[in-house]
């Protein structure tokens, strides 16, 4: 089964590829006289791929500061390296580094009155000369500050530090001015690394199935090469990973046969749900057993006589050529609003099942209907998890 992409569920990521006759001598500077293949990619994909910077809303809720090292600690430091039995130098700076967290959950007012709103956002003006952290960032010594990062926390509380521009004044007072509330800043693109995505750059609500761009692939010098040109064939971007065309097939494959994630991502493109990250890797962290085995076996094992021993091989096969999808996001509605929910999509590369294949010939069989083949290979759903955090 060769997947075709035709937007039936709504939302999509990249379609089949397909050979097209291009002149792209006003893109690449040198000629191109291999084969050159065409893909249609969604406003979501190109929002994944995309090289450039992204805007997001961020919760500050303190900061990092780092101090300047006196002359007398640079030479404290320098001893310690020579002398035995002395911990590392970088262990004695630690005490330049201090950390201004606050604890006050309140944020921003988000009443559907606005005069009510405005009416608590001047109260808590009034109050903030009181607030102990506010306190402790007037208080600061300006002269002895080398640095200042904010801190940033995330729905699942995960810290992270956000580097700001400016005079230590600067970093003080927008510190100062942003605790727990949201604030815009600019992330470098939407992929961040090692398989990771952010989704809160994409505005979900304004998806149309309907518009897309084009993705080009070619090789040149023996390198294979993709770029990204808009529905007029202008040039929009080049793809510097390879490897982030095979995330996109991946997740097209994960939209067309998990049921979950769908509704997931179109939770999101009702307003229904906040996107959060998403997130690709090559093993699910837990192993299958002939004891713990996905819906779609147990299913085949019912309808067909499977002894212990061939259990135990299939339950060695499901363990190997793994894909993993998955997709962070937020009800803002419902029995789960506001928690944290996770959708992992586990896709099998059915090569795996090779083993089976002359023992098992109807497990083999009924699997293989399942599959479906794209550039990211012949693969099924193993497995649909769905999981929530309480935040």
């Amino acid at each position: 089964m060769h997947l075709v992409n035709n937007n039936k569920h709504g939302i999509w990521i990249i379609s089949d590829g397909m050979p097209v006759n291009l002149d792209l001598s006003n893109i690449c500077k040198e000629a191109i006289t291999g084969p050159i293949t065409e893909y249609r990619i969604s406003e979501l994909a190109r929002y994944l791929l995309n090289p450039n910077p992204i805007t997001l809303e961020e919760k500050v809720v303190g900061c990092k500061v780092q101090y300047r090292t006196s002359s007398s600690g640079t030479i404290k430091r320098s001893l310690l390296k020579i002398l035995p039995g002395h911990k590392n130098a970088s262990d004695s700076n630690i005490s330049h580094i201090e950390e201004i967290v606050t604890t006050s959950k309140i944020g921003a007012p988000t009443f559907t009155d606005e005069a009510l709103n405005a009416h608590f956002i001047k109260m808590n003006e009034l109050l903030k000369p009181y607030d102990p952290v506010q306190k402790k960032l007037s208080a600061l010594d300006r002269e002895r500050v080398e640095d200042i990062k904010a801190l940033c926390e995330d729905i699942g509380r995960n810290r992270y530090q956000l580097n700001l521009q400016g005079s230590i004044s600067d970093k003080i007072n927008f510190v100062s001015n942003s605790l727990s509330k949201k604030t815009k800043v600019i992330a470098n693109k939407a992929y961040l690394l090692n398989g990771l995505f952010e989704m809160r750059g994409f505005n979900f609500k304004g998806f149309y199935a309907k518009n897309s761009n084009r993705l080009i692939k070619f090789s040149q010098n023996n390198q294979l090469r993709y770029c990204v040109l808009n529905a007029n064939y202008q040039f929009e971007y080049w793809i510097n990973e390879n490897m982030l065309i095979n995330y996109m097939h991946l997740f097209e494959q994960c939209i067309q046969t998990d049921l979950k994630l769908r509704e997931a991502l179109m939770l999101c493109v009702k307003g229904e749900a906040k996107p959060l990250k998403l997130f690709f890797a090559k093993q699910l962290g837990q192993a299958y057993s002939d004891k713990h085995l996905p819906a779609i076996y147990r299913e085949v094992f019912n309808a067909h006589k499977i002894t212990q021993n061939e259990k135990d091989a299939l339950a060695g096969t499901l363990n190997k050529f793994q894909s993993i999808v998955s997709f962070n996001y937020v009800p803002l509605s419902g029995p789960e609003k506001h928690k944290l929910c996770t959708n992992i999509s586990v896709m099998h590369d059915f090569r795996a099942l090779e083993p089976i294949k002359c023992h098992l010939p109807q497990v083999y069989s009924e699997i293989n209907k399942k599959a479906m083949v794209s550039d990211a290979g012949k693969l099924y759903l193993l497995d649909s998890i769905r999981g929530y955090q309480n935040v």
